[in-house]
């Protein structure tokens, strides 16, 4: 049953142009799901023909691949030939465009096809974290990304994807003398990363406030992104070895920015001067879904502990920090 499942649905995928599927082609679906959660093996013999359908077809069996995964597939059964078909079609629709010309036949019917595909490189990347690495560092592909950005959003999808980072964080609030570890997901900037830490302490440090559920739930992916504003509750500055004092935060840079000590990035928090800037809700598109992003706030550090860190990041000692004479020391 499983084998004439997988055999229905490729003959649909190769009769498939594109558009809303048929009456057939969803039956061949529905066949081919139920005989996938009997049967998982037969994802991975669907995802090794996915180089042999046309794009349509290869898009639509892509993306249904990801739905599997996303319901708890194994992302091994089929992420590395989705991810090598992504990689194949990538660089020739990025030819089409780099040459200022009308986009060939072919590079069109790969255009096309393309948001579905891309749809699938999210779900699979997002449980593929040493894959995620490798394209990040290809400064070839990742430029690729970028020029396409504006004329495909799939495009825009797989770079947010490849930016995204998730790491340890160390917070020092300078007026209270408190320090805080937390762990963040899946975040590109620094603006959605101000965003969630806001959400993630709420009222709990001076100077804080209840969190705006709607701008969280839109940074949290929880929600479809629209216009909306946010605005610091404090000052986020970090420490630099070479520079004195403390170093304001670029809201727009990447979170890798974020200066390390003993291998912990670190925040430091102050009041916020007047009229500090806004941020809109932009920062935290492309959403999503598959990788949501997130603050957790993990345990608060000992008094101990908090001067300790402070000695580290060159900060005075005392029950109180002078925030202004530390920036300018």
């Amino acid at each position: 049953m499983n084998d004439a499942a997988l055999t229905d649905l490729l003959a649909a995928c190769r009769a498939y142009a594109g558009g809303r599927v048929d009456t057939r082609f969803n039956e061949a679906a529905q066949a081919f799901y139920a005989g996938a959660n009997v049967q998982p093996k037969i994802v991975a013999r669907a995802a090794r023909e996915l180089s042999r359908l046309p794009p349509p077809g290869a898009a639509v069996l892509a993306n249904m691949l990801g739905t599997i995964v996303e319901k708890g597939g194994a992302v091994q059964r089929s992420g590395p030939a989705v991810w090598e078909l992504y990689l194949a079609w990538l660089p020739q629709i990025h030819r089409g465009f780099a040459g200022r010309k009308e986009l060939s036949p072919r590079q069109r019917q790969l255009l096309d096809a393309f948001q579905l595909l891309s749809q699938s490189a999210v779900s699979h990347l997002s449980g593929m974290p040493r894959e995620r690495a490798l394209a990040a560092g290809n400064k070839a592909l990742m430029a690729q990304l970028a020029e396409l950005q504006d004329y495909t959003p799939g495009a825009a999808w797989v770079r947010q994807v490849l930016l995204s980072r998730s790491d340890d964080l160390l917070v020092l609030h300078l007026p209270s003398r408190q320090g805080f570890r937390l762990r963040y997901e899946n975040i590109v900037n620094g603006f959605h990363l101000f965003t969630l830490i806001q959400a993630a302490f709420g009222q709990r440090l001076p100077g804080g406030r209840a969190p705006n559920r709607f701008i969280v739930d839109m940074a949290r992916c929880v929600t479809v992104a629209e216009e909306g504003n946010d605005e610091p509750w404090w000052r986020y500055q970090t420490v630099q070895r070479d520079a004195p004092g403390l170093v304001e935060i670029s809201g727009e840079a990447s979170v890798e920015t974020i200066s390390r000590i003993d291998g912990r990035q670190i925040i430091l928090l102050s009041p916020p001067v007047e009229g500090a800037a806004l941020w809109d809700t932009s920062f935290f598109t492309p959403q999503l879904f598959a990788m949501p992003a997130n603050v957790v706030l993990e345990d608060a550090l000992t008094a101990s502990e908090v001067e300790e860190w402070f000695a580290k990041a060159g900060l005075p000692s005392g029950e109180a920090t002078d925030v202004e004479g530390a920036e300018k020391a």
